[in-house]
């Protein structure tokens, strides 16, 4: 038995109704000859005569009515599928990005905003993990893409840079701070400061930056999440270390921001994909859009300028 092809089924209902090849055929734009070897290969396949000649028509046989109901719904489907397709393709269909917790609060929605501005027909759907089920995520495949940090290049993903940044201090803007632009991480030693838990989000890098350079820190508080110690140092508590893009957001009011050396250390965000899959047409324009985004919005900018 050789399997039944669309174009068959399409043949098939057009002389099922015109009852006549040379009229199926003229609707077709097929000829004769080829919508009669279509209905001989589909007779092939169902095992049974699907009509009965006469001088004047063709006429139906059983196995021809119970199919005409069946190669509809085949047909229906089909189009439907294409139909589908060509709307994913045009108008960007639907897009899943996995980002932390406090870039899902800061940096992402303006970056959204823009992009949904632009295309009002994607649907944009943000999945806020933890860091260490950041990758996780995205890397099972529940995620189209993902707007982080990974901290380290990876063979399994491909990372493009949206925001340079880098860590600094977080003083509150009413307090006495360092009258300089920057300090060095062995001046932190002296100034109290409220981190995110050990291993979670930058506590591990800072962790790592501390211990290389042999010095530890003054924790006043320990927190769950990053812009819980700015809201505490922007009420006058305590002070913190947070990268310079989300620190200078304006709704974390009444900050000052200290670039912190010896080293200098990166915190750059990215638009991770999967290495392995092709961007949906949705992703690859919203990469198009953040890459374009972050032109303008150059490392200490205020957001609101983009």
């Amino acid at each position: 038995m050789t399997r039944i092809k669309l174009r068959q089924l399409c043949c098939f209902l057009e002389v099922f109704q015109r009852r006549k090849i040379a009229l199926a055929a003229e609707q077709l734009h097929m000829t004769q000859s080829a919508v009669s070897m279509s209905l001989k290969q589909l007779e092939e396949s169902v095992g049974a005569p699907l009509f009965d000649r006469t001088t004047r028509s063709l006429v139906p046989t059983l196995a021809a009515i119970e199919l005409a109901p069946v190669a509809e719904r085949m047909l229906r489907d089909s189009r439907h599928m294409e139909n589908m397709f060509r709307h994913t393709q045009a108008r960007g269909g639907r897009l899943s990005i996995v980002t932390t917790p406090t870039l899902a609060q800061t940096l992402l929605p303006s970056l959204i905003a823009g992009f949904a501005a632009s295309y009002k027909e994607v649907r944009v759907d943000v999945i806020d993990v933890t860091p260490e089920h950041f990758a996780v995520t995205l890397a099972s495949g529940q995620a189209d893409i993902g707007f982080g940090f990974l901290g380290h290049d990876d063979t399994e993903f491909k990372q493009h840079r949206v925001f340079e940044d880098q860590l600094c201090l977080v003083m509150p803007s009413t307090v006495p701070g360092i009258e300089r632009d920057h300090v060095t991480w062995r001046g932190l030693q002296r100034i109290p400061v409220a981190l995110t838990r050990p291993g979670y989000g930058i506590r591990e890098i800072i962790d790592k930056t501390t211990l290389a350079a042999g010095i530890s820190l003054q924790v006043s508080h320990e927190v769950g999440l990053l812009t819980t110690a700015l809201a505490l140092t922007s009420q006058g508590l305590t002070n913190t270390i947070a990268p310079r893009q989300i620190a200078r957001l304006p709704f974390f009011a009444g900050l000052s921001v200290c670039r912190i050396r010896a080293p200098m250390v990166r915190r750059d965000v990215s638009v991770v994909f999967q290495a392995r899959r092709t961007p949906s047409p949705a992703a690859q324009r919203f990469l198009d859009y953040a890459m374009e985004f972050s032109k303008t919005a150059k490392s200490g900018d205020d957001l609101r300028k983009v």
